[in-house]
């Protein structure tokens, strides 16, 4: 072992022993809930990948006369539909009145949908309890942060601790189950619809005081590790915790934020009991996680499902290919298997501030996006425009009146060209060399203490996963961080809370082997959120071999040079310095605020058998993409081809001797893709090819000689 080896695993034990004499935690503690890392995978197995790509679109038979129904779902076989989202929001339709119930409508609307070679996924209707529920048992209401009640008119309105809303959700969930859970055209139940309503109810503090206290054990514990001697914060009593809002300390937040994961777990899980029991062999059970939302930790509940589902809609005019990309990447991450897209868009949503039409073919390319990162389905929201309420606007492959919108026809299309390649692409898994790691608490952190309002932590993921589009084959998220030693490089773009394992698994990656890159605002507290001693990045303070001392908030872009090219910093500036001998110095900063000129930037440094880099700064885009590539390059890591075209993402599935690739060009130019030897293509005329020329937005796949 190398002496600079034997000098940071001497500081990492010595910081470790100093962060547990310094939180006193006392002996008697009981553990804290296992955390998001720790959680061990599930004992069911994974759902074998559907025959067919499922391809989807919700329902809504109850909006329209039964005489229109065999019109729409001729629509959707022609479209190439395979199975319809269905009832989610039927509740008040299944149970009229309480213990009342009518099953004969969905009967009749499954039946149809069978006779026309659909398959079905079945919503639990717990998203929009009926009002005779919540007027009858007020005490099932959300209540908000002025301790108002929620109200009858909209959905979500049931708080997530009321134990007589679970009664009443494992009960129409259950009788659900009993009905459907082995009919031969149902394949699985969808859970609610986007949960995550936070509530300020008595019921809800009240389990979050037990919650507390079994996380803590003692109230002097809990005091101690959350620094509570500031403004005069020291509880005596379980009993005297709120519900944080915002003029709460950020350590009680997270700690809320952490309870609030499990409350829906919980939740979840009362659920999921009333059905499996009554569910056929291969009825799977899911839910539908909100893109890149993060009011709670999806993955918590994740660990109960048999897939994830999620919604993907995104803001702005375009699609930002990254971004895209990390969403696939994380809700793969969370169970190691494929995931569905439950919801998309077909063409516009209808709640943003602009609502814009997606340009011809960024459909077709998310779609095929999603297959690229290994989803097994991707469903659109929604078949027809209801005729009134809030999402009048939203896109949909029919009109009001029942008639195809233009959206239908690209649709179609992906519908064929998805039945052509799937046989090919069936079993296949993405090829994987980077390991991105993503923590709900660092990020719930740094956006309770932003700093300034230009740094967005999942803009700044997304930056990072963009860059990685270009220098790796491919990107996991890995749930559990105990596998890391099986990818040549690790990336943590802003990890913010380092608990002593955390840094102990990391510093161990390194020692054996891998190339480990930090993002700025790594290390700056621990797990409970206060700040490290001595200084930022904790017990890796002494591996790295630099100190970071200082961070500042570029009023206009700082210039920063060096040995990987040169660009500029903006949103965010942190101050490097080297302490040992043989750090390397890649980017410093130019002319700045006078406490920065001159200072470095990015720094490397070899430990054991391997590396660790810190990136200090958010640099801009082209800037960020040639450290990443650097990196890269160091670790030998390589993406799946040479020389592809800007815009242009390539990636690769494979299982055995069988590999398929898919490039989708994300850029408003035509592109020509090289491919490295004469391959099959998938989705034209199955003849061989060495090239592909692609249009904006356009896709091409190709399955490799055996």
């Amino acid at each position: 072992m190398s002496s600079t080896s034997k000098a940071w695993r001497k500081t990492l034990r010595r910081r470790a022993m100093m962060f547990l004499s310094t939180a006193a935690v006392l002996v008697t503690t009981a553990a804290p809930p296992v955390r998001a890392q720790d959680t061990p995978p599930p004992e069911r197995p994974a759902p074998a990948p559907p025959a067919a790509f499922a391809y989807g679109v919700s329902w809504y038979p109850e909006h329209f006369p039964e005489s229109g129904w065999d019109a729409e779902l001729a629509l959707m076989r022609k479209a190439r539909i395979r199975y319809v989202r269905i009832a989610e929001f039927a509740w008040a339709k299944m149970e009229p009145r309480e213990g009342v119930y009518d099953f004969a409508w969905l009967d009749r609307a499954i039946a149809r949908a069978q006779a026309h070679g659909l398959k079905v996924m079945i919503g639990t209707p717990t998203a929009a309890p009926p009002i005779w529920l919540t007027q009858a048992y007020p005490d099932t209401l959300v209540v908000e942060a002025d301790g108002r009640p929620a109200r009858h008119g909209g959905r979500r309105q049931y708080s997530v601790g009321s134990a007589r809303y679970r009664t009443f959700a494992a009960r129409i969930a259950g009788e659900l189950a009993r009905r459907y859970g082995r009919h031969p055209a149902v394949i699985g139940f969808q859970i609610d619809n986007e949960y995550g309503r936070a509530t300020y109810d008595g019921e809800t503090r009240k389990r979050f005081q037990d919650w507390m206290q079994r996380r803590y054990a003692t109230v002097d514990a809990m005091n101690q590790r959350h620094f509570n001697v500031y403004w005069s914060l020291i509880y005596s009593d379980w009993a005297q915790i709120n519900i944080p809002d915002a003029n709460d300390q950020p350590q009680l937040w997270i700690d809320w934020l952490r309870f609030f994961s499990d409350a829906w777990a919980d939740y979840q899980r009362v659920q999921i009991d009333a059905m499996r029991p009554h569910l056929a062999p291969g009825v799977a059970i899911t839910t539908n996680y909100v893109a890149h939302y993060d009011n709670f930790d999806f993955g918590v509940p994740a660990q109960q499902l048999d897939f994830v589902g999620w919604d993907w809609y995104f803001e702005g005019a375009r699609l930002v290919p990254g971004e895209g990309a990390l969403l696939h990447d994380l809700y793969r991450g969370y169970l190691g298997r494929a995931p569905w897209i439950l919801e998309a868009a077909p063409g516009n949503m209808n709640w943003s501030d602009r609502n814009y039409t997606q340009p011809r073919g960024e459909l077709r390319a998310m779609v095929w996006q999603s297959v690229a990162h290994g989803a097994d389905g991707y469903s659109f929201w929604a078949l027809r425009m209801p005729l009134n309420g809030r999402e009048t606007n939203h896109g949909a492959l029919l009109d009001a009146g029942g008639r195809p919108n233009p959206v239908y026809d690209e649709i179609a299309r992906t519908g064929v060209e998805l039945e052509k390649a799937w046989p090919a692409v069936k079993g296949t898994v993405p090829q994987t060399d980077v390991a991105l790691l993503y923590d709900y608490p660092s990020r719930w952190a740094i956006e309770r203490q932003p700093m300034t309002a230009d740094y967005d932590v999942w803009k700044h993921f997304a930056r990072y996963r963009g860059a990685l589009m270009r220098a790796a084959k491919g990107v996991d998220v890995p749930r559990n961080w105990d596998g890391l030693s099986r990818y040549p490089m690790v990336v943590a773009p802003s990890l913010h809370l380092m608990s002593p394992k955390t840094a102990q698994r990391l510093a161990a990656y390194v020692e054996g082997g891998g190339h480990l890159v930090l993002g700025p605002r790594s290390g700056v507290k621990d797990e409970d959120s206060n700040l490290w001693q001595p200084g930022q990045l904790g017990p890796l303070e002494t591996m790295l071999g630099a100190r970071i001392d200082m961070s500042a908030i570029p009023p206009a872009p700082w210039p920063v040079s060096g040995s990987v090219g040169s660009g500029s910093a903006t949103v965010w500036a942190e101050r490097l310095t080297p302490q040992a001998t043989d750090v390397e110095v890649l980017l410093r900063y130019g002319t700045a605020d006078g406490w920065l000129d001159g200072q470095a930037a990015v720094v490397t440094r070899p430990v054991g058998k391997g590396r660790i880099t810190y990136v200090g700064a958010w640099l801009d885009e082209e800037m960020l993409g040639r450290v990443i590539a650097w990196a890269a390059g160091r670790a030998k890591v390589s993406p799946v081809w040479p020389d592809i075209p800007a815009d242009v993402e390539v990636t690769a599935r494979q299982s055995g001797d069988r590999t398929v690739y898919l490039a989708i060009n994300w850029g408003t130019v035509p592109q020509t893709v090289r491919l490295p030897q004469p391959m099959k293509t998938l989705l034209g005329d199955g003849g061989m090819t060495a090239e592909a020329r692609l249009a904006p937005w356009d896709v091409a796949v190709f399955e490799a000689p055996r």
